[in-house]
């Protein structure tokens, strides 16, 4: 990482008050503590290369087991004078191979061998734990970035190696990921369930948790609990749409960074009574009939419950997560977009019936195919196009448009950097992801061209994290969206504004 990422900061001055070396040095794997505020809780981490302290595995919530299980996250209580060991990523939530199939999809696309990802073994239902990167040599009260990683809210884990956010924190923010219950166990309201709130909450419970354990002891790690900005991509970008709609959420975070959010061209939640019938045949199948009998399964069983074609999508029953999206909270400063090619790394062969399955969104639909068929010459471009705007482009667009209506801020960009040996990928969903954290794996080929991307898209992102503005001095303008000027920025081989975005499809989505 070049130097001068510390350039002309105010706030570069002694070590960050909480963080103490444990050993004299300040070298790699060195221990260091925080203690936290208000308690004789003391938690060790390790420093890390470029003056970076990591905490791995702080729990935030006891774990989600037994009579726990399918229940709001319970927050975490210390003994007095607890000592935490914090040097290891803790287990993944329960899962299948689902992300390591997909990382090994990216490799095959590049032309490498699969075998080098290996299967997720790391699993438990005890999961809710979070990792925190923090700068030592930074004094005052530090920006915050919460990430919520994808899957599909099915798969994925807080720490897998794109997430880790030692280089981002070097920039001068404090970096935490978070896990949280997924698939059966996070997102399906039981159909049995007699409690006066409505289920189905849990992995969003686990969110705001670990969102409240963040403002309460991010002090102690240098970070400013006013100042907290929620990034995520597909479905953790999802998750945050859905937290900007959430009562129980409120006034927690002030920013925004959704990265590819699956957002669907209608609503980023379910209804809940649409997504109890799905639990009633899903548990039926399974001959589970009350609650006791659902606690009494197994983790593996639950998982492999998972019915094929249901998305698990936050639901919404206006009193965790609002039903209208004119609910949204429009105080919260956002910045949204997504990947020319999020579809086509899921798209099949090159046919007429591909691209009729990718117009089934579309109200006018010979409209729409008659603007794709004027730019892309395969059905399977077409189709790429016409599912990229359907579900993250214009539903990125929808969401700027109620924040900015409400006077609110909100600045969109399209990425569209394509690697060297990718055409068969181009820019896939999750391309951005190396670039925001700046941990490029040694199997993508990472070229001088993606370095300086790197390096604008992570300023860009810090940023609007310390202010909500993502410019600064050096970097090209990034102009705010609105509706009279919708400013698009292009984050490829150039950065800049994009001249001609695709803005024109997205009136012929329906609006049901």
């Amino acid at each position: 990482m070049r130097q001068t990422i510390f350039k002309a900061r105010p706030f570069l001055k002694c070590a960050v008050i909480g963080l103490t070396l444990g050993s004299a040095g300040v070298s790699a794997s060195d221990d260091v503590t925080a203690k936290l505020s208000g308690t004789a809780v003391t938690i060790t981490g390790q420093a890390e290369e470029n003056n970076i302290a990591s905490f791995k595995g702080i729990r935030f919530a006891d774990a989600p087991t037994g009579a726990k299980r399918f229940a709001a996250a319970t927050p975490v209580t210390y003994n007095a004078a607890e000592a935490i060991g914090a040097t290891e990523f803790p287990p993944a939530c329960p899962q299948d191979q689902g992300n390591p199939n997909w990382y090994r999809t990216v490799v095959k696309g590049f032309g490498g061998d699969p075998a080098i990802i290996e299967p997720l073994k790391n699993i438990s239902e005890d999961c809710l734990f979070l990792n925190i990167w923090a700068p030592q040599s930074l004094a005052g009260a530090l920006p915050v970035m919460v990430w919520f990683h994808g899957g599909s809210n099915i798969n994925g884990w807080s720490y897998e190696p794109n997430y880790h956010g030692h280089k981002l924190a070097a920039k001068g923010v404090i970096v935490v990921s978070v896990q949280y219950r997924l698939g059966n166990l996070g997102f399906l309201p039981l159909p049995f369930d007699q409690a006066p709130t409505p289920s189905g909450h849990y992995g969003i419970s686990d969110q705001i948790a670990a969102v409240t354990w963040i403002k309460h002891h991010i002090g102690s790690f240098g970070g400013d609990p006013s100042n907290i900005t929620l990034f995520g991509e597909s479905a953790g970008g999802g998750d945050i749409a859905a937290l900007m709609r959430s009562p129980k959420a409120k006034g927690m975070f002030q920013k925004a960074i959704i990265q590819s959010g699956a957002l669907g061209h209608e609503d980023p939640v379910i209804d809940l009574e649409k997504a109890k019938n799905v639990a009633s045949r899903i548990f039926e199948d399974a001959s589970i009939k009350t609650l006791e009998q659902a606690r009494g399964k197994s983790w593996q069983e639950l998982v492999a419950l998972e019915r094929n074609g249901y998305y698990h999508s936050p639901v919404a029953d206006d009193i965790t997560v609002n039903r209208a999206p004119a609910a949204i909270e429009d105080r919260i400063k956002l910045l949204i977009g997504s990947n020319r090619n999020e579809r086509l790394m899921y798209l099949g062969n090159d046919s007429d019936s591909v691209l009729e399955l990718a117009l089934t969104p579309y109200q006018d639909k010979a409209a729409a195919k008659n603007l794709v068929e004027g730019r892309f010459d395969s059905p399977l471009d077409m189709a790429d196009h016409l599912g990229s705007m359907s579900d993250f482009y214009c539903p990125s667009l929808t969401l700027a448009g109620h924040i900015t209506a409400a006077g609110g801020t909100a600045y969109i960009y399209e990425f569209n950097r394509v690697r060297a040996g990718g055409g068969k990928l181009k820019a896939y969903h999750g391309a951005e992801i190396p670039y925001v954290f700046g941990t490029h794996d040694t199997w993508l080929p990472t070229g001088e061209t993606d370095r300086q991307l790197t390096e604008t898209m992570m300023d860009y992102w810090v940023n609007f994290a310390r202010t909500g503005d993502p410019n600064s001095s050096g970097l090209p303008t990034w102009p705010p969206f609105s509706a009279r000027k919708p400013y698009i920025q292009s984050l490829g081989d150039t950065v800049s504004e994009l001249i001609g975005a695709p803005l024109e499809i997205c009136q012929y989505l329906s609006k049901e």
